[in-house]
């Protein structure tokens, strides 16, 4: 085990993970209960936080370097690396020399979370509007285009949408209330809601609403391009845009994908779709639109997938934290699933994990990222015992998503984003560390 130096530990982790169980059970030792009984209910209110999306577009614009504040999405383009300010924006580097990546600019866009590349156009979200900026000079950025309008249901919170040029930027959380209700009314979620407060019930509130978490993107990407297209995902839906002209995006087509959707991947002529439910396969044979092929399903928690030739990798995890919520407090685990027929995509292997995150796939080596757990590296040459193939455990700093780059690895998490040289995976080493800003 390799240990490179102590860094700073995220902050404890939620108890909300243990209180969606707890109100669960409850639920169900109530739901035969007769009108007599009484249960009391604990609802958190929440109030929506509006801004006007007019000004919010005037704010875009391309600034020198700036602080961090918090760490976002990764994407590697030629000698370039983006790495997301979630909400915030995307920092520029130039990367060179992997050993003193220069930070040479800052791109200002409100509600940002992800981005991809083709062709020296960069597409990146701001809260409904999709933009689309001008990248063939990385030293020269400008903003080419704004579709707006295109992500509707961003602006949607709890269930509270926000109306004309209105847009939801966050959620602040104001007091509790207990309701004594009759345990046969009782059922779980929201209370009530309106344009200026919702009422949810604790047990399935996050701690913050959050956000919505190509050259190359990590595993928790939800914008993918292959050959002529870009599709990004939302919570609900797939978004299909033609960019066979760069600068100008067309929105071809819009494909309905259920609930909890998280990321997507795109391998060769398929679609891998992760989600809180399950692992979704879609074909691309006619790209503008994508056909379901096949799922695994497994219980609601978080869910990236890589994927190769043969086989899909997912990894299932259950921690809750201010930024996030897996759904339950039990799985922690990798899964391999056979697609070597994708309308049949099937689970063969799993194996426990601790609070996996990320993951990257380069041959036979597959990369995991733990969170405080650091950074695992297996050979899965034989899939059937990846957990007695473990190469390294590298420990010592928060690990969160990975893109294995032709022998370095790009790595993010909550202390900043790191690079590793993995040509010799007996003896990984540390190229460079973008650092957080001080919290």
């Amino acid at each position: 085990m390799n240990n490179l130096y102590p860094f700073k530990k995220l902050k404890p982790l939620s108890i909300y993970s243990g209180i969606l169980v707890a109100a669960l059970v409850l639920f169900l030792l109530l739901s035969g209960c007769s009108d007599t009984c009484k249960t009391t209910v604990t609802y958190k209110t929440y109030t929506p936080i509006y801004a006007s999306m007019t000004d919010l577009r005037a704010e875009v614009e391309v600034l020198p370097p700036q602080p961090r504040e918090s760490q976002g999405k990764i994407y590697t383009y030629g000698n370039y690396l983006l790495l997301g300010d979630p909400g915030k924006g995307i920092h520029v580097f130039n990367n060179s020399d992997k050993t003193n990546p220069t930070d040479i600019s800052f791109i200002n866009i409100p509600g940002n979370y992800d981005m991809a590349i083709r062709n020296g156009k960069l597409y990146a979200d701001s809260y409904v509007d999709l933009l689309v900026f001008d990248m063939v000079d990385p030293t020269n950025i400008t903003l080419a285009n704004r579709l707006e309008g295109t992500f509707p249901t961003y602006n949607n919170q709890f269930g509270v949408w926000a109306t004309g040029d209105d847009i939801i930027v966050d959620m602040e959380e104001k007091d509790e209330v207990e309701i004594q209700r009759n345990c046969s009314e009782y059922s779980p979620g929201v209370l009530f809601f309106k344009r200026d407060e919702i009422a949810i019930d604790v047990a399935f509130s996050p701690n913050s609403a959050g956000g919505p978490t190509i050259g190359t993107g990590g595993s928790m990407a939800r914008f993918a391009i292959t050959g002529d297209y870009l599709y990004a995902v939302d919570d609900y839906q797939m978004h299909v845009f033609n960019v066979s002209v760069p600068e100008n995006p067309n929105d071809v087509g819009l494909v309905d994908l259920g609930w909890g959707i998280e990321t997507i991947f795109p391998y060769k002529n398929n679609l891998f779709i992760g989600s809180q439910s399950g692992m979704f396969v879609y074909n691309i044979d006619d790209p503008t639109q994508p056909q379901y092929m096949s799922q695994v399903s497994h219980i609601t928690t978080c869910d990236p997938v890589v994927a190769n030739d043969t086989y899909a990798f997912v990894t299932l995890r259950s921690e809750n934290n201010e930024n996030n919520w897996c759904g339950n407090t039990f799985t922690n685990r990798l899964d391999v699933v056979d697609i070597t027929d994708v309308t049949n995509a099937t689970l063969l292997y799993d194996f426990d994990m601790t609070s996996p995150y990320g993951l990257g796939l380069d041959g036979n080596t597959l990369f995991v990222t733990e969170g405080d757990n650091g950074l695992k590296v297996f050979d899965i040459s034989d899939v059937s015992s990846i957990d007695e193939h473990l190469i390294q455990h590298l420990t010592g700093f928060n690990a969160y998503d990975v893109i294995p780059n032709n022998g370095t690895l790009i790595l993010t998490g909550a202390d900043g984003l790191y690079q590793f040289d993995y040509t010799n995976l007996d003896e990984i080493k540390l190229l460079s560390l973008i650092p957080a800003a001080q919290q």
